[in-house]
Formats: C-alpha cells, structure tokens, sequence
C-alpha cells in the first residue's frame, strides 16, 4: 500500500511538472507573438512615415495642374526653373518679373495649347523658321545660311536651351497671336453702335457723385478734368459690352445719366469691383470698325482665358511661391 501512495504521488508530482511546464511554454509562446506582433507594427509605422515623408516630399514638389483635354498636366518645382532661367538670360523682360511670372507662363502655354488644338489653330514650321530668321535681322536668308546657324547655335548655347526649346517657345507666342486673332475674327462685322460717355471708378461714393454733378448739369469735359483718370468717350459695339452695361446702353434714354452700374461682386472681398457711370448720345446700326472689332476679339480672348484658368488651374494649396523662387534661385546659380 505505502507503495501504492508513492506511485501515485509520483505521477500526481509529475503531472504537476508537465503542467507548469506547459504554462510556462505557453508563456513563452504569447512573449514571442507579442514581441513578433510589436516588431511588425514597428516596422509599419516605420514604413508609414517613410511614405508618408515620400507622398509628402512628391506633394510639395508640385506646384500647379492643369487640366486639358489630353489630360492633367502636371508642373513641378524643376519646371519652374527652366522657366526661370529664360528669364536670366534675357528671352522675357526680366524687368516686370514677380516671383510667379514663371508659373503663369507655363499655365498659359498649356491653356492656349489646348484651346488651338480644340479650334483648329496651328503654327508651322516655315512660321517658326520666319521667326527666327526676323530675330536675328536675316529676313532674306534661309533657315539653313551659313550666317544664320553661326550666330543661332551661338545663341543657343549662351542661352543654355535647345533648338526644341527655342522652337516651343516661339510656337506658342505665335499660338497666343493667333488665338487672339481667331477671337477678333469671330466678332461681327456689322451691328447694334452706341456713341457713350462714360467714367470708371473703384468706389460707390466717387460714382454717385459723378451722377449727382452730371445730372445736375455739368458738362463731361468739366466733370473729365476732375476724374481724368476715369473718363472715355467714343463709339462702342453693344454686344461687345458687359451685360449688365448692354442692358442699360441699349434702353437709357439718349442724353440721360445711368445710375451707377456695378462691375464685380461687392460681397467677394477679393474681386475687384467697378462702377460705371454712362450718358448714350447716339445710337446706330452699321458697318463696325476694325480697331473695334480688335478691342471686342480681345476682350473675349481675356473673358475665355479668365474662365479657362479658373476651371482648369489649380495651384498647390501649401504653395510658397517666394520659397520656390529662392530654391530656384540655388538650382540655377
């Protein structure tokens, strides 16, 4: 019997032993998932800041999009330099540069590039070649003349650009031309004139006072003298005009003073807002002038390109042009 007892207080002891054993592994076990699950997440967050550094470096970097029909172009830091550097080297007026003259430049070249090719305007290369030759005083030269290639490949390399380069930028001021053009060519050639006199000014007080004196008798060239500035006189296209100034041109008694007519939103704090003040003299249908059918055509190129850029630009909310420029600057030097 005493045996008996120590056989069963062995096996109870050793079950004992397997038991806390087992724990013990289990233990281990949860140490080492643990710290297997703590090194993945590590190396997770790790890999998270490096991304998120990298989508961060790539998101500064970008400065502008613009959207056209062949797709979202997008313009970087490295984009702006090159821009720059034409301005360094004497191919635009450095002279009237801000330190976003070289962005709008790129944005423009990509509007005017996408609405030519929507409506058909196209510059060749005998246009180009013309260009060049006008450039350097070679009118009546070929494009290939000994004289020519000298002194343009002495300028290419003084300029740092390629004849690809070159050959883009005259394109697209060319394009601008002719787009221009295309507007002013798009105007009619007969229509609804208006002989007005009116004045332009930036605030309501200055407009109502234009009024009040006009309308109690004093004469345009006297009122002129004291808002110089703001005064113009001449025949107009109605539908040329501003709609809200159309309305009043085309239905104000002859040789009465509009009310003030406001240009812009009052309530926006960042549109410039205008008041108009006009008096129609005379009113007739005829023949419009070229110089007026120009200033129409221009004044739609204006309206267009102001619409396209605002529904097509976008700009890099975190953009900090004068930093750009300054690291521009260091790249270039």
């Amino acid at each position: 019997m005493a045996k008996k007892g120590k056989e069963q207080q062995k096996q109870v002891a050793s079950k004992h032993v397997t038991t806390r054993r087992l724990a013990r592994w289990q233990r281990e076990k949860r140490r080492q998932r643990i710290t297997f699950l703590s090194g993945v997440v590590i190396i997770v967050i790790v890999l998270g800041i490096i991304a998120g550094g990298v989508l961060a470096t790539r998101s500064s970097d970008w400065l502008s999009k613009v959207q056209t029909d062949s797709g979202m172009i997008t313009i970087k830091k490295a984009d702006y330099a090159d821009e720059l550097k034409l301005f360094q080297v004497g191919m635009y007026n450095s002279s009237a540069m801000t330190n976003e003259s070289p962005l709008l430049i790129i944005e423009d070249r990509y509007l005017v590039k996408d609405k030519t090719e929507e409506v058909g305007v196209t510059v060749s290369k005998t246009e180009i070649d013309n260009i060049l030759l006008s450039i350097f005083g070679m009118e009546n030269k070929s494009i290939s003349d000994q004289d020519f290639q000298q002194a343009y490949q002495n300028t290419l390399g003084n300029w740092s650009i390629s004849d690809e380069e070159f050959r883009d930028i005259i394109g697209t001021q060319l394009l601008n031309t002719k787009l221009q053009e295309y507007f002013v060519n798009q105007t009619p050639t007969s229509g609804e004139q208006a002989a007005i006199e009116s004045f332009i000014v930036y605030n309501e007080s200055d407009a109502n006072n234009i009024m009040l004196l006009w309308r109690g008798g004093m004469e345009f060239t006297a009122l002129s003298a004291e808002y110089s500035d703001y005064s113009q006189s001449g025949w107009v296209a109605v539908d040329a005009l501003d709609e809200s100034i159309k309305n009043v041109v085309s239905t104000i008694e002859i040789g009465n003073v509009s009310d003030p007519i406001i240009i812009g939103n009052a309530s926006d704090e960042t549109s410039i807002v205008y008041y108009y003040v006009l008096k129609v003299l005379e009113r007739k249908d005829d023949v419009i002038s070229d110089s007026m059918r120009q200033q129409w055509g221009y004044n739609e190129f204006d309206t267009w390109y102001n619409e396209a850029y605002a529904t097509s630009v976008e700009r890099n909310p975190k953009l900090d042009l004068s930093e750009v420029y300054a690291w521009a600057i260091e790249q270039l030097s």
